[in-house]
């Protein structure tokens, strides 16, 4: 079982009740913000929201290599893979420092 999500509709009420902005103000910068962050992450800028960092990173290419299959122990080919562009979202400071939960209430969670 997956860990309890915020949803989009309970983010802008949240932002409503702290920032005293209308719902439609709201759900506009949202939408804003993430057309702003998704044009600059296709133009291969990283970008930091919130106390996290998304950027493009290169996935370098890979060549074509043997294997071993772990049951038979037979030599398998592994075919070549072509370099590629991947996106990560890491957290950064203050996000990072965050205390989180411990294992157990998010073992309790699920």
């Amino acid at each position: 079982m997956a860990l309890p999500k915020l949803t989009q509709v309970e983010l802008v009420d949240e932002l409503v009740d702290s920032t005293g902005w209308t719902k439609g103000d709201v759900r506009h910068f949202l939408d804003a913000l993430a057309t702003v962050v998704e044009a600059n992450v296709q133009e291969g800028y990283r970008v930091q929201v919130a106390g996290i960092l998304v950027e493009p990173k290169l996935r370098k290419a890979q060549r074509k290599r043997m294997g071993r299959n772990p049951q038979t122990g037979e030599a398998v080919p592994i075919a070549a893979k072509p370099a590629k562009v991947v996106l990560k979202a890491r957290p950064v400071s203050p996000l990072s420092k965050t205390s989180l939960p411990s294992p157990r209430k998010l073992a309790s969670m699920v």
